[in-house]
């Protein structure tokens, strides 16, 4: 009898975080747009970038993406311009500021990192459509707010912890652990200025700490819905 009911314990209290994982999920889709977000296509951002490796210096960027498809991304530098793209299961980039003029393509990894940023509604909306895996972890405190934190599991090789504002429904925070090119790589934004365009609601403040580049602050200054996009310019330019 004990050991029925442990079992019963176990299950009740595995069903009610998954529960609780879904609700919660449920009310931060809400917030942000809820069905609102099927209807979302492309999308146009214009951004300034500020890096600790380069103080008192706006880096202007742009990015250009179809809904889990495809995404360009250009920054715009002394007189010079580093892109970096993907298209389905492809992608490209070229580096002047390292002397790489001509564009080559992007490993498997790199794409795939790529291919995470397309999906415009984020991980969590859809999450079980996507063959993503939902856990309630409880609060943790952040700077003395009690935040929800949500463990999502997107791949073998990579694992999202979300962090979400108990009163807004909007996620914080994320924490991101994942492999590329063989090497695990965790990154954490920080996640404010949430503002509404088209009954969308985005955050247009992200501070990032990534190994790879440093701490960095992301300001959205426009951000377009739905725009009509050539699809000429993910294709990858011919050498020089």
């Amino acid at each position: 009898m004990k050991f029925i009911f442990s079992i019963c314990i176990l299950f009740a209290t595995t069903f009610a975080q998954a529960q609780t994982a879904d609700e919660i999920i449920s009310k931060h889709v809400a917030a942000t747009g809820g069905a609102a977000w099927d209807k979302l296509k492309t999308m146009k951002m214009d951004m300034e970038m500020t890096a600790q490796s380069a103080p008192n210096m706006k880096i202007p960027m742009n990015m250009t993406i179809v809904n889990k498809k495809a995404m360009r991304m250009d920054v715009t530098l002394m007189g010079m311009t580093q892109s970096s793209c993907i298209n389905g299961d492809q992608g490209w980039a070229n580096n002047p500021f390292a002397g790489q003029q001509d564009a080559e393509p992007l490993t498997a990894d790199q794409v795939k990192a790529m291919k995470e940023q397309t999906d415009l509604a984020g991980h969590l909306n859809g999450y079980k459509e996507k063959g993503y895996t939902a856990e309630y972890l409880g609060k943790e405190d952040v700077e003395g707010t009690e935040l929800h934190k949500i463990k999502l599991v997107i791949s073998p090789t990579q694992t999202q912890y979300s962090l979400i504002d108990p009163e807004s429904f909007m996620e914080v925070k994320t924490i991101t652990v994942m492999v590329v090119d063989g090497k695990e790589v965790t990154s954490e934004s920080v996640i404010s200025n949430f503002k509404t365009v088209d009954g969308l609601t985005f955050a247009h403040t992200v501070e990032q700490n990534n190994p790879m580049m440093g701490p960095t602050v992301m300001n959205i200054v426009s951000l377009v819905i739905n725009p009509a996009v050539d699809e000429k310019i993910f294709e990858m330019p011919a050498k020089k």
